[in-house]
């Protein structure tokens, strides 16, 4: 089976410590790891099932995978998948859900799933409270709490005091990194609390065209209450007695790191008119903080401007949360856009890497 510029389609899988190359592949029917941003990352194996004697037929009294207890939920997984040889794209996490399909005729197989360590923040222990604290601060210590590395982008605004609430520490997360244009991913056994690619500057990781190593594409252009003005005010509460209340505004074109030349906002506003957005944002502390929040809403909005799905040759080097360049697909679409979901799959049809995209302008 080769794969694209000839090399082979290659995986390795680990189970609680044990690696299944040897007496494993050869049950292996398919293989599935996704990768995603502001969510946790998944993977699926489908196995043929077979009676723990060789030769003998898996009827069902006994089955040498799911009754050797080597797949029990719970178990860390680790799997590498792309290329003999070559960069290999890497998963970690542990099983969730173990099912078996015992057809009519023919042999029973084995379904193993399971999602990423990004789910440890979904079991909290505590309610946190963050005195004088950043979010980056909030970001490292509840990584630590869940036992994961940390990569985190620091910020500068520290508030009087953050609870975590009843809120699982992902949803907590979530909602401070949404809040100020961040995201918060868990990859292998560490927690990434920064900027997306495409706000950092970062131009594209390799390009694919229609025809040649782009094998479909299918994007979607949309202004439908598409938001061109943002306008945050904070509250008098938070600023305190006798102050005047903060508005930060943000409006057409000034989203950052802009993947055209006209941006989201811009044309919708061309289009339709002023569509502003008012947000009471009771914990905003200065001006300066007020308008950053604005542009991340604007940003929020203007990154589902064009939408798109695309498959390809199986490439290791397609991960999510990195910007790639399309072209070959007309002048509006081709350019560059922002991977917010890659599906490696390696089946009998070979190795193929199906993706979802974002762009907040054309």
């Amino acid at each position: 089976m080769q794969g694209i510029n000839g090399y082979v389609p290659d995986y390795k899988i680990t189970v609680g410590g044990e690696d299944l190359r040897l007496g494993f592949n050869a049950d292996i029917l398919s293989l599935s790891v996704t990768d995603t941003c502001n969510s946790a990352d998944s993977f699926t194996f489908a196995l043929r099932e077979r009676h723990p004697e060789n030769g003998r037929f898996a009827g069902g009294a006994k089955l040498k995978w799911f009754d050797s207890g080597l797949f029990e939920e719970g178990k860390e997984v680790t799997i590498e998948i792309g290329f003999r040889g070559a960069k290999m794209q890497k998963f970690k996490g542990v099983i969730t859900s173990v099912s078996l399909n015992f057809p009519e005729g023919g042999t029973p197989t084995l379904t193993v799933q399971g999602r990423s360590l990004y789910d440890r923040l979904f079991n909290q222990c505590e309610t946190l409270s963050f005195e004088n604290k950043t979010d980056s601060d909030m970001a490292r210590t509840i990584a630590d709490k869940r036992k994961l590395k940390s990569v985190v982008q620091d910020t500068t605004t520290k508030y009087p005091l953050v609870s975590s609430g009843n809120a699982t520490y992902a949803a907590f997360l979530q909602e401070r990194a949404a809040r100020i244009g961040y995201e918060v991913v868990v990859k292998e056994d560490t927690l990434y609390f920064e900027k997306p690619a495409y706000l950092s500057g970062q131009g594209p990781e390799l390009t694919l065209e229609w025809g040649l190593d782009l094998k479909s594409f299918m994007p979607t252009l949309s202004t439908y209450r598409k938001v061109t003005h943002v306008k945050v005010r904070a509250s008098q509460t938070s600023l305190g007695r006798g102050k005047d209340p903060l508005e930060g505004t943000a409006g057409p074109g000034e989203e950052r790191g802009k993947l055209g030349k006209e941006t989201a906002s811009q044309i919708a506003n061309r289009i339709n008119g002023k569509n502003e957005q008012v947000v009471d944002d009771h914990l905003a502390i200065s001006q300066e903080e007020a308008t950053q929040l604005a542009v991340a809403r604007l940003e929020a909005s203007s990154i589902e401007f064009i939408t798109g799905r695309g498959n390809c040759n199986g490439n290791p080097k397609l991960s999510a949360r990195s910007v790639i360049a399309i072209k070959g697909v007309g002048a509006v679409f081709s350019g560059n856009y922002y991977l917010t979901s890659v599906t490696h799959t390696i089946d009998g049809g070979g190795y193929r890497t199906s993706f979802e995209v974002k762009r907040n302008g054309r």
